[in-house]
């Protein structure tokens, strides 16, 4: 329980400067909103694994090509989220909130059970 309390404290700190680097690019920096987001996200993946490594799980050891699969995760999580909330948007202001959160909250999920049980999977003294 305290590693997936972990993984939300290390996600939502890199969700936060994320949003804060991204939205004072776009602001401050006149850059372009979609290419920026992109850019930011991308460039903070490399980053988050290493966060989620040493705080999160806590893992001297992770799967044959890990940082891959965890950035396939954050990939496929990003566009999932964004398949489901763009196609059952209502513009109802709590419904939409409502949805923007059971979806960040099970692609959240999804992540730490592959990073609890593919990346930093722990072996067992006999090897599996």
């Amino acid at each position: 329980m305290m590693a997936f309390i972990r993984f939300v404290l290390v996600g939502g700190s890199f969700s936060l400067g994320y949003a804060l680097i991204t939205a004072g690019l776009i602001r401050f920096a006149a850059a372009p909103p979609l290419p920026t987001s992109v850019v930011v996200y991308l460039l903070c993946i490399p980053a988050a694994f290493w966060a989620q490594r040493r705080i999160a799980f806590r893992a001297d050891q992770q799967a044959r090509g890990a940082v891959w699969i965890y950035t396939a995760t954050q990939i496929g999580s990003l566009a999932v989220v964004s398949v489901i909330t763009t196609r059952y948007v209502t513009k109802v202001f709590w419904l939409d909130t409502l949805l923007f959160l059971v979806t960040a909250g099970a692609a959240a999920v999804a992540s730490f059970l592959i990073c609890r049980y593919i990346i930093f999977r722990t072996q067992a003294p006999d090897g599996r």
